[in-house]
């Protein structure tokens, strides 16, 4: 895995604790009932809950995208290294030609 994308694992773990951590002391902080605290509660998990699915798909898309652009340098890379390769075979052809005239 790149440090990139080691990077933006650790973002998102860091967001999600610091968002769960900030969330239930802000809930436990206020003064309500059980069932208040409960509810609240519940909405925030969902919140979270909601908030992790839409980064992970952000970070889905993105690693997508750097897997397609990768594989077009690499196919692009590899069309160039033929090509390269067969103009130095000719060139060999060529100059064994030429030596074998000279003999």
């Amino acid at each position: 895995m790149n440090q990139t994308a080691e990077n933006n694992k650790s973002l998102l773990k860091g967001m999600l604790i610091g968002g769960a951590i900030g969330a239930a002391a802000s809930l436990l902080m206020a003064p309500k009932s059980g069932s208040a605290l409960r509810e609240d509660l519940s909405n925030a998990l969902g919140s979270l809950s909601e908030k992790s699915m839409g980064l992970a798909s952000t970070l889905k898309e993105r690693a997508q995208n750097a897997a397609d652009t990768i594989s077009i340098q690499v196919s692009e890379l590899s069309d160039k290294a033929m090509e390269g390769k067969q103009i130095v075979a000719d060139t060999l052809q060529s100059v064994k030609e030429d030596m074998q005239g000279r003999s």
